[in-house]
């Protein structure tokens, strides 16, 4: 059985031009979408899936890389995204992260929690143009497990609106199911921290 021989360079550069050009074609296709609907759910979960392609095209780029697996890269490749949704409101984004070898299918499940706590912190813990900080944290722990954690000091939980599921907290419980993982809130006097554990060693 023959080997299969690493991708030049060259050859790398051109997959990550052509995954490059796929999402921003599907970015372009969802936005089109938005400005066309009426419906305001309709517009909430087109734009929820905006983020999700952003994030995964960052994770793309990434993945295509010369350091594939660690965790940290993924997250601080996010920070001009994260900036941008604040949308010129007077929030911080703090990084403070050290690096963690995560397994490669696991990669795509902590970056889509992880941005998915910071986008909830954003859209629902500062209003009326509140300031604020939000603070991402992550490193290993013993035994090849790590955490993240992300804090920010905004208003806390509000009352859930009728109606309305939050996408964000649908995805969050499902993909820490996936990593096998354990989320916690521990209570706090301002805002709302996450804390997710989780195995960077789960067998593909």
């Amino acid at each position: 059985m023959s080997s299969i021989e690493p991708l030049s360079e060259r050859q790398q550069a051109d997959v990550r031009h052509r995954f490059a050009n796929v999402f921003q074609l599907l970015s372009a296709l969802t936005r089109m979408r938005v400005q066309r609907t009426q419906d305001l759910e309709t517009k909430r979960q087109l734009n929820w899936m905006l983020d999700a392609t952003g994030v995964l095209a960052a994770m793309q780029q990434r993945l295509l890389g010369p350091d594939p697996h660690d965790l940290a890269g993924y997250l601080r490749d996010l920070v001009p995204q994260w900036t941008r949704r604040s949308a010129g409101r007077p929030i911080e984004v703090i990084l403070v992260v050290e690096p963690v070898p995560v397994r490669e299918h696991l990669i795509s499940a902590l970056t889509l929690i992880a941005n998915e706590l910071v986008i909830n912190a954003l859209d629902h813990g500062f209003p009326r143009r509140r300031a604020g900080v939000v603070r991402v944290e992550l490193r290993p722990l013993e035994d090849g497990r790590a955490e993240l954690i992300v804090t920010d000091d905004g208003v806390g939980f509000g009352p859930p609106a009728p109606g309305r599921p939050s996408l964000g907290l649908w995805l969050i419980r499902g993909l820490t199911d996936q990593v096998k993982g354990v989320m916690t809130t521990p209570s706090v006097e301002v805002g709302v921290t996450t804390r997710l554990e989780f195995s960077t060693q789960l067998e593909g």
